[in-house]
C-alpha cells in the first residue's frame, strides 16, 4: 500500500469520526432539550395545581385567611419562606418542585363590572436538585371572597 492510499484511508477514518461525533452531539442536544421541556411542563402543571387548590377557597375565604393569610414573604429565597407557604411535588422526570405562595393584602378587585374583596396571590415554582434551587415559573391569580 502506498503513502497516498494510507493518507486517503486515514482521511476517510477522520471524516467518519467527525460525522459520527456530530450525529452523537445532535442526539445528546435533542435529549437535553426534551428533558428540559418536560421539566418546564411539569413546573407549569404544578403551578396550575396550586392555583386550582387556592381557588377552592373562594367559598371558604375565612379558612384561606387562617391557613395562608400570613404568607407574605415576597422573596425568591426558599429559606425565607415559612413551610406552611410551600408545596412540594416529586416529578417522574427526576426533578423535585417547590411551589411558594405570596399573598398580598386584601383589597378591592375589579371583576368584570363588579368590585369584590379579595387577594392577589403569586405562586412561584422552583425546581430543586442536589440542594440547589432554580426558579422555573410564576403565576398570579386572584382569590375573590365568594362566601355567601
Amino acid at each position: 500500500m502506498g503513502t497516498g492510499q494510507t493518507l486517503l484511508a486515514l482521511a476517510a477514518i477522520v471524516l467518519l469520526s467527525i460525522v459520527t461525533m456530530s450525529i452523537r452531539q445532535m442526539y445528546v442536544q435533542s435529549v437535553n432539550n426534551t428533558v428540559d421541556s418536560q421539566h418546564t411542563a411539569d413546573a407549569l402543571n404544578f403551578g396550575r395545581d396550586i392555583s386550582e387548590r387556592i381557588h377552592t377557597f373562594s367559598t371558604r375565604y375565612i379558612e384561606f385567611e387562617n391557613e395562608y393569610g400570613d404568607c407574605n414573604a415576597d422573596t425568591f429565597n426558599l429559606e425565607d419562606i415559612d413551610n406552611k407557604c410551600k408545596f412540594e411535588m416529586n416529578s417522574i422526570a427526576g426533578e423535585d418542585y417547590i411551589g411558594t405562595l405570596f399573598v398580598e393584602a386584601e383589597s378591592d378587585i375589579d371583576i368584570g363590572t363588579a368590585i369584590q374583596k379579595g387577594r392577589v396571590i403569586t405562586i412561584r415554582i422552583f425546581s430543586e436538585r442536589d440542594e440547589v434551587s432554580t426558579f422555573r415559573a410564576e403565576y398570579k391569580t386572584i382569590l375573590a371572597n365568594l362566601t355567601p
